[in-house]
């Protein structure tokens, strides 16, 4: 049985998979995604939570509030086991969609009017059933 968690691992990889048919795959530039990716792994290690979760897509961010006992992202990220990320390996960018792959993570981002934005974090291989599993969203 899937859980939750495994069915929004394999959305997010259906969705880039359809992101790179419509838009021609991978771009060579995902500069921006990865500088994302770092500032969250910064703001998640120098325990600036608020920042953290500034850096989270809207929709990320509100399903990390609810699923905190405090109703907010901030207690909910400080209580997620995000790992140190290690060196960068990795960005794929398609289209509006990134993942960038640290040794010790990887981080799903979408692109908004904003910029870069965090959709997934903490997420690691899941084998068959689903691509990733995820600490902090994985839409």
């Amino acid at each position: 049985m899937k859980t939750p968690r495994a069915r929004r691992g394999l959305r997010f990889g259906l969705l880039a998979l359809s992101g790179c048919v419509l838009s021609g795959c991978a771009a060579a530039d995902g500069t921006q995604a990865t500088e994302a990716a770092e500032a969250f792994h910064r703001d998640m290690a120098g325990s600036n939570m608020t920042a953290a979760c500034s850096l989270l897509q809207s929709e990320t961010r509100k399903e990390t509030a609810r699923s905190s006992d405090a109703g907010t992202c901030e207690s909910q990220l400080e209580k997620a086991k995000i790992p140190d990320p290690g060196k960068l390996l990795s960005t794929e960018q398609y289209g509006r969609v990134a993942f960038v792959e640290f040794e010790h993570d990887t981080v799903f981002l979408a692109q908004s009017a904003g910029g870069w934005q965090v959709t997934g974090a903490g997420c690691t291989p899941n084998g068959e059933e689903a691509p990733y599993i995820c600490e902090v969203g994985g839409k």
